[in-house]
């Protein structure tokens, strides 16, 4: 037997060895030498397993593991974290978490036969529907039109294109959704007047030369709408990342809520679009960056969230039933592990987004708040604390941002910012400070409301020096506005392959997968709530993939290149090897 069949056989074995001990998890106690030891079969399970991966990669000759196989042995380890904070509970309370366990058991399961699956049958991630391939690909061929041809090929990759553009639009702020369709009408009708001229009896090849640069062009106009709305979509989703989840856990925690069934359903209704719109940044991100690592990771961080889909939720809701201390822990654990795999995501964001982009969309959304609350003034109406909160919590987004980010800023941005970044954020928390404490209700009249507002607008323009700082003078001299008042009116649906287009967005929005095969979206925790409780359908919200843009960039223009085999290898045994000796010391 050849060797690399060899390794193959033992790993089969180590599979099925590690999956038998997987499974063994339900009966371990929560006796701290039962767990210690139960957990120590498994890290040497796992390090056997990542062992013999390398030696059978180097057997046949593969210098890389594919990004799917990283995944999944990323995503293990992910699990093998979420096993020790629930082990560290259990032994608070001195009790099994049945349902927390058996989800580990779950993804583990998954991620170990994903590893199989991949190893038998080598390939790639799924492009999860790659914008950025799509649009490459119609620009580049629209070039070729004069070809013999080559006219169908474009057309079917402008198709793909707008299909991906409107996937998009089903998640984004209204006025984006619509600037996105309006663009995606005015290529159909490039396209349109492309095919009238290539069907000419004589073809007048400088029309069809024009023809195609209008498609391209609208191309373009269509790429920046939709790099505008996932930049706008990050600033709605990290200004509020928390607060629907918290919401929820709220709601639950009060028994008196058990029949308000409705208020529960607007609740999961608004988590389910704002995970939506969290994994459609993710996988948006993924698809733009070119640092292979960090695509894992976020990646790695979208799976967690997506294999919590079907457990979190009726965790939490399960309380409003039975507010039991085990109820209460698992719900705890999960929340908490959820809370975890989404701010890492957001750090790893944060570290590819570009700048420059970013403030401006920070800045623009930040200045309409502002002249929305000099309207007030101008109106007599007192400004109120929760007025100001808005744009605060704007501004925020941009200061956690800078915070993050600035690892990966260049030395000569670094030199621009230094000093503005102290003045805003002193500003800021003289900003935040003057609202706490002018606009209370026993001390605002309309000269504290002038006053917080002209703090919001010498913060307003400290953002503007920053923002100005990742900019040449050339990029400056552009209208901001432009960006972002490019808009079509929108004409009724009556066009019916526009009508087809939206409903492919829509379908690739429903297939959306990163690891874990993603649940239809249901009423599922309605099984946890009596019989009696009224069944209100839930609004369904799809989950997108998505698109990128050139110009108006998403991400930041760095290079990285893969690790090499045994570097991969050795930071997967190295981590596996932490998280093993790990657990000892955070036991009692």
């Amino acid at each position: 037997m050849l060797p690399v069949n060899l390794t193959k056989t033992e790993l089969n074995t180590s599979f099925a060895c590690c999956e038998k001990h997987l499974h063994t998890l339900t009966g371990v106690g929560f006796n701290r030498n039962e767990i210690l030891s139960w957990f120590q079969g498994l890290c040497q399970h796992l390090t056997t397993i990542i062992k013999l991966i390398g030696r059978y990669y180097k057997e046949a000759k593969i210098k890389t593991i594919n990004s799917s196989q990283l995944l999944y042995l990323t995503q293990t380890l992910t699990t093998l974290s979420l096993l020790i904070n629930i082990f560290v509970r259990e032994d608070e309370i001195q009790q099994v978490v049945t349902e927390a366990r058996k989800c580990v058991i779950k993804q583990m399961t998954c991620c170990l036969e994903s590893i199989q699956v991949g190893l038998a049958c080598p390939k790639d991630a799924p492009s999860d529907g790659n914008f950025v391939k799509w649009m490459d690909s119609a620009l580049e061929k629209i070039t070729e039109i004069n070809v013999c041809g080559v006219y169908d090929e474009a057309r079917h990759l402008c198709e793909e294109v707008l299909a991906h553009a409107m996937s998009i639009a089903q998640v984004s702020l209204p006025e984006d959704s619509k600037k996105i369709r309006g663009g995606c009408q005015a290529v159909l009708s490039a396209l349109n007047s492309l095919e009238s001229e290539k069907n000419n009896t004589t073809i007048n090849t400088a029309m069809v030369n024009l023809c195609a640069n209008a498609c391209s062009d609208k191309l373009c106009i269509l790429e920046r709408k939709v790099n505008t709305a996932v930049l706008r979509l990050c600033l709605k989703t990290f200004s509020e990342f928390t607060t629907p989840l918290e919401k929820i856990h709220d709601f639950c925690v009060n028994f008196n809520n058990r029949d308000k069934s409705e208020e529960l359903d607007g609740l999961v209704a608004d988590f389910d679009l704002h995970v939506d719109r969290i994994m459609q940044i993710g996988l948006f991100a993924v698809s733009c960056s070119s640092d292979f690592a960090r695509g894992i990771k976020i990646r790695s961080c979208l799976a967690s969230l997506e294999a919590l889909e079907s457990e979190l939720v009726p965790a939490l809701t399960s309380l409003l039933l039975d507010n039991s201390v085990h109820n209460i822990n698992c719900a705890s654990i999960l929340m908490k592990h959820w809370l975890n795999q989404a701010i890492s995501l957001q750090r790893l964001i944060y570290l590819i987004i570009d700048p420059f982009a970013f403030c401006q969309v920070i800045y623009d959304e930040a200045s309409e708040i502002v002249d929305n609350l000099s309207d007030l003034i101008r109106k007599k109406t007192l400004i109120r604390q929760t007025d100001v909160c808005c744009f605060l919590s704007i501004v925020k987004v941009l200061q956690t941002f800078l915070e993050t980010a600035k690892s990966e800023f260049s030395q000569s941005e670094l030199n621009k910012i230094q000093t503005k970044i102290v003045d805003f954020n002193e500003v800021l928390q003289e900003t935040e400070s003057a609202s706490k404490v002018l606009l209370t209700d026993t001390n605002i009249d309309f000269d504290n409301c002038k006053r917080v507002l002209k703090r919001c607008r010498i913060l307003l323009t400290v953002l503007k020096r920053l923002w100005f700082c990742f900019s040449d003078e050339d990029v400056l001299s552009k209208s901001v506005k432009n960006n972002f008042n490019t808009n079509e009116q929108m004409e009724p649906t009556g066009n019916p392959f526009l009508d087809h287009i939206i409903n492919r967005g829509k379908q690739i929005l429903q297939d959306r997968s990163v690891l874990y095969r993603t649940p239809v979206k249901n009423n599922v925790w309605k099984k946890n709530i009596s019989n009696g409780t009224k069944q209100g359908q839930r609004r369904e919200i799809p989950l997108s993939k998505l698109v990128h843009l050139r110009k108006f960039s998403f991400v930041s223009n760095v290079e990285k290149t893969e690790a090499s085999l045994d570097l991969q290898i050795t930071e997967i045994l190295n981590e596996v090897t932490n998280l093993s000796t790990s657990l000892h010391p955070t036991l009692r």
